[in-house]
């Protein structure tokens, strides 16, 4: 005990008094100043500029968590698998780039960026040219019609479509949207805008890409695989659903990527046919071999509003990273553009 103390403990009121409103002046002025400078810092970070609509030091801070976890995972770990009698039907998580319902028929898978691709019976000079068939607005369906993010819960519950739409938009002149979209494609070189949230993804492919034009039947020349593993929302649920389809690795190992300065490309792209949902992913995580391209889900084939015909499916990611509806597959030695991290999410995603 000091002498300051032992004044006022042996001192009268007066005493007692004045002390305390010292300190109290003195803890104020503290907080004061404390306050001020928090709130100045935070100042300082929030005007400064803003990477994937987030200051630059807490986007620095989600790029630093995500090497830690790479450096201690570095996607050697593996998923738990469960036993079939736990899985049950996965809810929708969004349904970004599947506002139309796909004529599956003419679904395509391009692949980009292979090896020796001009030797492929697949190969075509510009992938980026194929036409993707619509027939109206998406339709729910039995599985999604409790979640409010369905699309066309107001509509019919056949899963077919409208073609009558389609139809009269094939037989109508150019509209203005086709006409900007033209316009758009000569200004940047690219035949895919998307027109979501996110806005168009810089890693979108360039008209005259070459590649392969892969179908489902190619595809279904690689091993099958079944798997019942949990898929983790980044909204906060998760379910154990059972997935079955190809490994995405067996895909690069029958399609490897063209070399790099003698070494394979870091990165593999995924989009959506319309362009506007599209993902980035290490190479080392599309090669993981829980990483599956998904053509079925608890045994049946996969409806339209889970991404029909072609899925990607990654246990040790969150549900953001797993691509519906995968129209493009394209090797990279740039790290690809990504929806959500351009809306503030991490670009790892890692669980």
């Amino acid at each position: 005990m000091n002498e300051n103390e032992k004044t006022i403990a042996s001192g009268d009121e007066k005493t007692v008094k004045q002390a305390s409103a010292r300190r109290t002046r003195r803890s104020f002025v503290v907080g004061g100043a404390a306050a001020a400078a928090g709130y100045g810092l935070w100042k300082l970070i929030d005007s400064g500029r803003v990477i994937g609509r987030q200051p630059v030091a807490l986007r620095r801070t989600f790029e630093t968590d995500a090497a830690i976890a790479r450096g201690v995972f570095d996607e050697r770990g593996l998923a738990p698998e469960y036993p079939l009698a736990k899985a049950k039907p996965l809810r929708l998580n969004g349904p970004i780039g599947m506002e139309k319902t796909l004529k599956l028929d003419s679904w395509r898978l391009q692949l980009a960026g292979s090896a020796n691709a001009e030797t492929s019976p697949r190969y075509v000079a510009d992938v980026t040219a194929w036409e993707y068939g619509y027939e109206g607005d998406m339709q729910a369906d039995r599985q999604a019609l409790d979640v409010k993010s369905a699309p066309g819960n107001s509509l019919g519950r056949d899963g077919q479509g409208t073609s009558k739409t389609g139809e009269k938009a094939a037989a109508s002149t150019e509209s203005l949207a086709d006409r900007f979209d033209r316009v758009a494609q000569a200004v940047t070189h690219k035949r895919h805008q998307g027109d979501a949230e996110a806005g168009p993804s810089a890693s979108a492919l360039n008209i005259g890409t070459p590649g392969l034009l892969l179908t489902m039947a190619d595809l279904m020349k690689l091993p099958r695989v079944e798997h019942v593993f949990e898929f983790h929302c980044i909204e906060g649920w998760s379910e154990i659903v059972q997935w079955g389809g190809v490994r995405l690795r067996d895909l690069i190992d029958a399609y490897p990527p063209e070399k790099v300065n003698g070494r394979e490309p870091k990165y593999v792209y995924m989009e959506t046919p319309d362009g506007n949902y599209y993902g980035g992913y290490d190479l080392d995580a599309a090669r993981h071999p829980q990483s599956l391209l998904v053509t079925e889900m608890g045994g049946q084939p996969l409806t339209q509003e889970h991404g029909a015909p072609l899925r990607l499916f990654m246990p040790l990611k969150y549900g953001y990273k797993n691509l519906k509806r995968v129209g493009l597959i394209a090797y990279t030695d740039q790290r690809p553009d990504d929806y959500w991290t351009k809306l503030g999410y991490d670009w790892y995603a890692g669980l």
